[in-house]
């Protein structure tokens, strides 16, 4: 029996395993039966079997002329037919390949969209603009209904876990993930109902962890924006008709919450014309949406800044709502309670501890100076001794300063001779005017 390169696995094995067996043959006067004839490998042991069969990393499988059993006498052909009828060989169906990410599916960090408008209920049009012919997805895990809509998400990388025996394991990262709306009117109470709570939901959580007296800063601004923030990327308008008055409330609504890009599809193609506090980017098929998403890291940086200042606008806005409020508050506490003055019961109140207080309030503002320096209450005798007692000390101290200063003149020639004369001068005007 010839082998050709084009033998099966299976085949080759089958071909191997009767040139062993017929190495021990059977003695002609030994009776056998059918069921040991037809089985004669299940006599060594289950790991003796295994070992046997060669592996898949073995040259085995990559040479022909390895797999082709030595030529056997013509009398055994037919014990060797009858042996390879009941062997047993186990396989392994290995599972399909993981798709390699790109190396921009690997920085590309989380990206979250909302998807709304007119066609936003459509699962295959959204897949088909987002995710179909992508090259830097490589899972996808589904669509997810929820209370508003639906929720798909996608991945552009694996994430690789190892168990307790070291084995690897990966699992998708789930970095993409697209919320689409139930088809409903596009106007501004549907927008603020059900569409400003979705994308205000990260903004209650990321502020809940910034210091309340932090301020704006290209810091914050930066630490925001990151690749793995929770903030919401783009909100995506789908329309399939041109631009209409109907569409600018909504718009300006959702504006000044998170970056909007408003996408065309159908057969009328007219661009969308230019509005304030619209995002920068402005793409007009699905390829240009495509690569601005997930192949452009500066246009998804600026979308990922832009995300960032709404969230820093809204926050500056309900601080000062918050102080707004707690003045209200305040004010209408006080106009409820409607507090009268009674002046007979605030003097029997406090007019007992003025002087104490008086005292009190001086001591605080300096108590490191001395006593004569204290205020004292002058109604009060003792206060008043006191503060006479402490006058005598800085007048003493002040006379014997003059009469020291007057003796040192006294001590000078020229001095001297002026007090001499003038002395004469005032005893001879007496004496004139006698």
């Amino acid at each position: 029996m010839e082998c050709n390169p084009s033998t099966s696995t299976s085949t080759i094995r089958t071909l191997h395993a009767p040139s062993e067996i017929t190495a021990n043959p059977i003695p002609p006067s030994q009776p056998s039966s059918p069921r040991s004839s037809a089985l004669p490998s299940l006599q060594n042991s289950p790991s003796e079997s295994l070992s046997s069969l060669p592996s898949v990393g073995s040259s085995f499988f990559f040479s022909s002329a390895a797999a082709s059993p030595p030529r056997s006498q013509p009398q055994h052909d037919h014990a060797r037919d009858s042996s390879a009828q009941g062997l047993i060989i186990p396989f392994l169906t290995l599972p399909a390949p993981l798709r390699r990410p790109t190396a921009f599916g690997k920085t590309l960090g989380d990206l979250k969209l909302l998807v709304v408008g007119n066609g936003a209920d459509d699962r295959e049009l959204v897949s088909g603009l987002l995710l179909d012919d992508n090259e830097d997805i490589v899972d996808i895990s589904g669509w997810e209904d929820f209370e508003h809509g639906s929720i798909l998400r996608a991945s552009t990388d694996w994430i690789e876990h190892r168990d307790a025996h070291g084995l690897e394991k990966f699992e998708p990262a789930k970095n993409v993930e697209i919320i689409t709306l139930a088809r409903r009117e596009f106007d501004d109470s549907s927008m603020k109902s059900v569409v400003l709570p979705i994308i205000q939901s990260p903004f209650h959580s990321v502020s809940e962890l910034i210091d309340p007296r932090c301020q704006p800063s290209a810091a914050l601004a930066n630490l925001i924006a990151s690749p793995w923030s929770p903030l919401h990327t783009a909100l995506i308008i789908l329309s399939n008709s041109g631009p209409s008055i109907s569409e600018d409330g909504p718009i300006d609504l959702l504006t000044p919450h998170i970056p909007v890009i408003l996408m065309r599809h159908g057969p009328d193609h007219t661009h969308f014309p230019p509005r304030p506090h619209m995002s920068s980017f402005r793409p007009r098929s699905s390829t240009t949406l495509q690569n601005g998403l997930f192949r452009s890291p500066e246009t998804l940086s600026s979308l990922r800044y832009e995300a960032a200042e709404r969230f820093l606008r809204w926050r500056e806005v309900e601080y000062a709502i918050e102080g707004i409020n707690a003045c209200h508050r305040e004010t209408v506490s006080l106009s409820t309670n409607e507090p009268s003055w009674n002046k007979a019961k605030w003097e029997a109140e406090w007019e007992s501890r003025l002087s104490e207080d008086v005292a009190t309030s001086c001591e605080r503002e300096n108590p490191m100076r001395d006593l004569a320096q204290q205020c004292f209450d002058p109604l009060h005798l003792s206060s008043l001794v006191s503060f006479s007692m402490s006058l005598l000390g800085p007048a003493g101290r002040k006379l014997s300063r003059s009469i020291s200063s007057f003796v040192d003149k006294l001590a000078d020639r020229q001095v001297r001779m002026a007090i001499v004369g003038s002395l004469c001068l005032g005893i001879g005007i007496g004496m004139m005017i006698r």
